[in-house]
């Protein structure tokens, strides 16, 4: 199993001096096992994506097939699929796995921003995407992948996900606080995350920043650092930054780090090979 990451900030993109090397696109990943490829969240990062699926594929944007996860539908997490040229074809095969948030049919859900007066061409009207709903606790499977969601602690009825491709295991866990977590969310969130082989966790605030910040739904690297001394996941990749924070700032973070797990601040662009 492949992990990479195409976007790795929260809340909106970014670009300012000093953020360079962490990257400023917001949350966008895919994970590859035995030629099965799915696409976790489609932030500004999904762009990086297409640049390199247009460069493998000589038919792209047309005749190709991919499978998104989405986390929830806060603009971060769902900004990239207004530009990426695979969704407004209406004959690719484009599936969207997530959970319904209202009473609207969920093409609408996903897509409805991308209509006059906020966006030039409707999205709904020229896309072809197919959108399947899933629900907490009830497993699923999509080419080899075993997917299970499970609530997180978020707004919007945001889920996390635990990948496995019957060898190895990825959780996604952004976009959830650890603080105020009720007690049953808590103990499925340690139940999944003991002995994964990798864990990204949402570190949106730095220590200094979170108390004033509390209760908006994310967290910090010293909060997945304690995670990490309880769960021994092999692997915590940490993301989900806030805008505000500069290269500088985000090198500091890793005085946190002790215990068993391998921690990695991630980047757009890192690759964790499992």
């Amino acid at each position: 199993m492949k992990v990479v990451t195409y976007g790795i900030r929260g809340s909106i993109p970014m670009s300012h001096e000093g953020g360079s090397r962490y990257g400023g696109n917001t949350s966008c990943m895919t994970v590859e096992s035995g030629g099965s490829y799915l696409i976790v969240d489609a932030g500004s990062g999904l762009m990086l994506l297409n640049k390199k699926l247009s460069a493998a594929n000589p038919d792209y944007p047309r005749n190709v097939k991919y499978n998104f996860l989405l986390s929830h539908l806060h603009y971060d997490h769902i900004i990239g699929f207004g530009t990426f040229p695979p969704v407004w074809e209406r004959d690719n095969d484009i599936k969207i796995y997530t959970c319904s948030r209202n009473e609207k049919p969920l093409n609408e859900q996903i897509f409805g921003i991308f209509e006059p007066p906020y966006w030039p061409r409707s999205l709904l009207s020229a896309s072809g995407a197919k959108f399947i709903e899933v629900w907490n606790g009830v497993p699923f499977e999509i080419d080899g992948f075993k997917v299970r969601p499970f609530a997180a602690n978020h707004a919007n009825k945001t889920i996390s996900f635990e990948i496995t491709d019957g060898k190895k295991t990825f959780v996604h866990l952004l976009d959830s606080e650890m603080e105020g977590m009720e007690q049953a969310l808590y103990d499925e969130l340690l139940e999944v995350c003991t002995n994964a082989d990798l864990v990204v966790f949402d570190s949106a605030y730095s220590k200094e920043d979170y108390p004033k910040l509390k209760g908006w739904g994310h967290s910090t690297v010293e909060q997945g650092v304690a995670l990490a001394k309880i769960c021994k996941p092999k692997r915590m990749l940490f993301s989900h930054f806030g805008q505000q924070y500069d290269d500088a700032e985000l090198d500091s973070w890793a005085r946190f780090f002790e215990g068993e797990t391998e921690f990695i601040m991630g980047t757009d662009g890192t690759v964790v090979n499992m």
